[in-house]
């Protein structure tokens, strides 16, 4: 499969994100099917050049930007590449939610020579005016698309833009490298935890620090669990507009809250998911369409602590089947379920086991790649 693919997203590694993961993972499984790969994207900061690099193999195009307004980069550079570059791609596969690619896919739809993919991977849930004009270029693109790819049969479902759109749709689930993550295990961590969290056992979490993770009611939860005295402790690491919440929480419970602000590398971060006793999933908006990071949990065989989202979330790690879900927002039942972990009314073992068979038949990256191939070789 000798082509050109122009793949197009907000942003790409090494910014963190489930679709920036996901993004790079198709860049790679494009690459190793012969294909010339570009990456469209723009700066994550504000930055008035356009930067050219080479990341892992893959030509990336950033495009530079006046900075971010409600997470998107405002970046009039963007469009100028796009036009240059659809012109001379096999392939034109865009990756929503990106307003501008939308917009762009729409508008300049016609000077399109090459087959148009969509991969659709969330609604928004923050732009509530500014959504009615951006879903009405999300829906457009996925209706003029040679194929729109989605993470999850739920997503196809509830979304509100592909709910209202009849036709064939490809699932392509997320995936996590089963050998990377065995491969990360074999070498040592360098994050050191407390003594105590490896002897009492300790909970995790880490992701990008934004509300709709559910870090407020994380937050309340452990206030509650702390002021009961409870011998529970928890690791969270990570980076985001929430971090001063856990940095508060950390500082006023020293002995059971350990937090570490920034973004660990994948070996530490492994070994933390197979030395907890449960991965902590609490997000609260339907926008949180999957969850990657559960992946990297039942990978771990490590039972996850959910939330009935009515999203790929529960499609991925089902309630009794590799995770306990819980109703968003209400920390009381986040306290009682990590009380009833703490005191072994679930067989968290048992639980882990579930989340590793489901993984491993479903997820793992040799079951998506091939996946994936299927769908692209139709073009």
């Amino acid at each position: 499969m000798n082509k050109r693919i122009l793949l197009i997203n907000k942003f790409y590694a090494p910014s963190v994100g489930g679709i920036e993961t996901a993004v790079q993972q198709y860049a790679h499984w494009y690459k190793d099917l012969g294909c010339s790969v570009t990456v469209l994207c723009c700066e994550h900061r504000r930055s008035w050049q356009t930067k050219k690099e080479t990341v892992s193999g893959i030509e990336v195009i950033r495009a530079g930007s006046f900075g971010n307004l409600l997470s998107v980069p405002i970046s009039v550079a963007f469009f100028l590449h796009f036009l240059r570059l659809i012109r001379q791609a096999d392939i034109v596969h865009i990756n929503l939610q990106f307003p501008w690619a939308s917009f762009a896919f729409c508008l300049f739809q016609k000077l399109i020579s090459g087959k148009k993919i969509v991969s659709y991977h969330c609604d928004v849930y923050r732009q509530h005016y500014l959504k009615r004009i951006t879903y009405f270029f999300d829906s457009w693109a996925t209706r003029i698309a040679d194929t729109v790819i989605v993470g999850s049969p739920v997503l196809r479902e509830c979304s509100q833009v592909l709910g209202q759109i009849s036709r064939p749709m490809d699932v392509l689930p997320y995936a996590v490298d089963a050998e990377y993550v065995s491969a990360c295990l074999a070498k040592k961590a360098s994050t050191e935890i407390p003594d105590h969290f490896r002897e009492e056992g300790y909970y995790l979490f880490f992701g990008r620090l934004v509300p709709y993770k559910g870090t407020e009611v994380m937050d309340q939860a452990f206030r509650r669990l702390m002021s009961e005295g409870r011998p529970i402790n928890l690791m969270v690491f990570g980076v985001g507009p929430e971090e001063e919440r856990f940095k508060a929480l950390a500082n006023e419970f020293p002995v059971r809250i350990c937090f570490v602000n920034e973004v660990l590398s994948d070996v530490d971060k492994y070994h933390l998911l197979k030395d907890c006793r449960a991965f902590l999933f609490p997000s609260v908006f339907y926008s949180e369409a999957f969850g990657i990071t559960q992946l990297d949990a039942m990978a771990c065989s490590k039972p996850i602590v959910n939330c009935k989202l009515g999203t790929g979330v529960n499609w991925v790690a089902r309630d009794c089947e590799g995770a306990i879900s819980l109703t968003p927002g209400d920390y009381e039942a986040l306290a009682e379920t990590i009380i009833s972990l703490q005191n072994n009314m679930y067989d968290l073992n048992a639980l882990g086991e579930e989340g590793l068979e489901r993984y491993q038949t479903l997820f793992t990256d040799a079951v998506v790649r091939s996946a994936f191939y299927k769908i692209v070789s139709r073009f």
